[in-house]
């Protein structure tokens, strides 16, 4: 918990006692890592907030959404990252008032990570008012999403390059990689999608009690990024499947190679088969007497192969 003034920052320990000493000048941030319910119920009771507030600080809901209670407002926002190379979605529970903060997630979010340290640093990050802090959480949520989108567009660079080298020998896995990574992509834009209501929201400064002209300007340069961002969700999306054509494309490719041989293994046997199979017919003529007919016959045979052979390399068939 850190008290935030225009001349210094300290952590508090006590919050009854960090609210009464807070002026208008001063913003307080109270930062829930893991919340337990007692935590969760001293918050509560000494803010004033609301029982279901308190249960969205534990259960947060499924998507990004904004409550506006008056002189308070509860956001939920999802931010996206990486878990063992796979993109992840993190809820993160805002609860702004006058002149505090409270935010409560289960994992180590990175922004407000950098925020702790630069309060731990005695910043004057608590220059901003609640709703100007917002912002600046909201603007990296949405970079995150920036990020996500890149991993995966590079992920696929990645496949694309094998693929044009050489097919993969193991087609099944490139396969499913692609259909995780297509399902990824749409994760990421279904989560991404809800914020911009959150963030249009916000932009207008008149429709709550909270909202300054300096934050609705930020939340309006950031509802331009969210835009981008579902931009490149489009892209992603349609690199996905640029690279599934792609990958269709080179196995059609080896099964036409595969057929050319084929083909012309038949081209070259056929004949001989022919041959063999008329020679091979139990008639009584003096001709099958004569020994040097059958070395005539297999002549005929590889002169054949080599007159195939000869002809499809010079028409670049193999």
């Amino acid at each position: 918990m850190f008290r935030f003034g225009k001349d210094e920052s300290k952590r508090e320990a006590d919050l009854p006692a960090a609210l009464d000493g807070l002026d208008d000048d001063g913003m307080l941030w109270i930062a829930l890592r893991d919340p337990t319910e007692e935590e969760v119920e001293t918050v509560r009771r000494a803010l004033g907030l609301a029982e279901e507030q308190a249960e969205k600080l534990l259960e947060p809901p499924g998507e990004a959404a904004l409550a506006d209670m008056g002189e308070q407002m509860h956001v939920t926002l999802y931010v996206a990252g990486t878990e063992a190379g796979e993109p992840i979605l993190r809820p993160v529970e805002c609860v702004l008032g006058a002149n505090w903060v409270v935010t409560a997630h289960e994992a180590e979010i990175e922004v407000l990570e950098e925020f702790l340290e630069r309060a731990e640093g005695g910043s004057q990050i608590g220059a901003l008012d609640s709703p100007s802090f917002l912002a600046a959480g909201v603007e990296w949520v949405v970079n995150s999403y920036f990020r996500a989108f890149e991993a995966i567009e590079a992920e696929l660079e990645e496949l694309d390059a094998k693929v044009m080298s050489d097919l993969p020998k193991n087609v099944s896995e490139d396969l499913a990689r692609l259909v995780e990574l297509s399902r990824s992509i749409g994760r990421l834009r279904r989560a991404l999608s809800p914020h911009r209501e959150v963030i249009v929201a916000l932009a207008h400064p008149e429709l709550d009690l909270l909202s300054t002209e300096t934050s609705a300007e930020r939340f309006a340069r950031i509802e331009s990024r969210v835009a981008q961002a579902m931009d490149a969700a489009r892209e992603a999306k349609d690199s996905a499947r640029g690279s599934f054509d792609l990958l269709d494309a080179r196995i059609g490719q080896r099964t036409n190679d595969v057929m050319k041989v084929l083909t012309l293994g038949t081209v070259i046997l056929l004949p001989a088969t022919v041959l063999a199979g008329i020679m091979g017919m139990n008639f009584q003529l003096h001709l099958f007497d004569l020994v040097w007919v059958f070395w005539i016959v297999i002549a005929t045979m590889l002169g054949i192969a080599v007159v195939v052979l000869a002809t499809a390399r010079a028409q670049r068939w193999i």
